[in-house]
């Protein structure tokens, strides 16, 4: 499963409620099944027993930006591909999935991921996984500008904060362009490999949408997933080094945030976002 979605739409709220199901496992962000692709396209069985070959996998997964996150040690990924005996460049990028689920000590059947910036490579993400299931989380874009302002003020000292636009004409633009362009693809797709869900159902109806999301993946929903921040605060699910604009994952579900937009943003502003973001806005029903 692949969550993805524009920046500051929750994300990795979604990652976290989905990670914390027993059966579910969504490591950390990092994107180094699209950075390493063309590298390690031609990866086949041979590979596994050639100590240059896989070495060189492993120093380039490593040094992918926030794998450091993961907090994995290089045996261990090694001896999975020596168990597992991966074909294809997928079934290696599923075996680091595998390694992370083997460290972690958890027993599950589906592995995710999440990134925004992969709503710019679905397609490629479709072609290597092929009946893969691609979770769509749309938010208010008005409200995800709000958002935007609000990390940029934070002044996160982290090495991956992120660099986010605070003019109200630009953050519009890219927030519908993302979101009409996702919901284009997924539109292609057969209907049970997509589904799209709003941010504001999710905090709103977390137990109703959150079973919805469950029953489309083949999986009982769990009440512990309600409780994902728990299992944040316990077990640093969401990585120290990003937690400086994920705050709220430390905290249960709120909707408070939802519509604070009215009052955020003047007049001048939320004409400006209508003025560009119109279609986007009433093709979710923002509208």
């Amino acid at each position: 499963m692949f969550i993805i979605g524009s920046p500051r739409s929750g994300t990795s709220l979604l990652r976290l409620v989905m990670t914390t199901h027993s059966q579910i496992l969504i490591p950390p962000e990092c994107g180094f099944i699209i950075w390493l692709q063309k590298k390690y396209a031609d990866w086949n069985v041979s590979y596994n027993s050639d100590p240059v070959r896989v070495g060189g996998f492993l120093v380039d997964l490593f040094a992918s930006k926030k794998f450091d996150t993961w907090l994995m040690d290089k045996d261990v990924i090694e001896t999975q591909i020596a168990l597992h005996k991966p074909a294809s460049f997928a079934e290696l990028c599923a075996v680091v999935y595998l390694a992370f689920g083997a460290l972690t000590g958890k027993d599950f059947s589906v592995w995710g991921d999440k990134n925004n910036f992969y709503l710019n490579h679905i397609a490629k993400l479709q072609q290597l996984y092929d009946g893969a299931r691609f979770l769509h989380i749309v938010r208010d874009g008005r409200d995800v500008a709000c958002s935007y302002r609000e990390v940029m003020s934070a002044n996160s000292s982290s090495p991956y904060a992120p660099k986010l636009d605070t003019e109200i004409s630009r953050i519009a633009t890219e927030w519908s362009d993302n979101v009409t362009k996702v919901d284009s693809l997924l539109a292609a797709m057969p209907r049970e490999a997509a589904m799209t869900i709003r941010y504001e159902d999710l905090v709103g109806s977390p137990r109703q949408t959150i079973s919805i999301v469950c029953n489309w993946l083949g999986v009982k929903f769990e009440g512990e997933m309600l409780n994902f921040h728990q299992q944040n605060v316990k077990n640093k699910l969401e990585p120290e080094l990003t937690l400086d604009w994920k705050k709220r994952t430390l905290k249960p579900i709120s909707d408070d945030t939802v519509g604070r937009y009215a009052r955020l943003l003047n007049e001048e502003e939320l004409n400006r976002f209508l003025g560009i973001a119109e279609p986007a806005l009433l093709k979710f029903s923002y509208l």
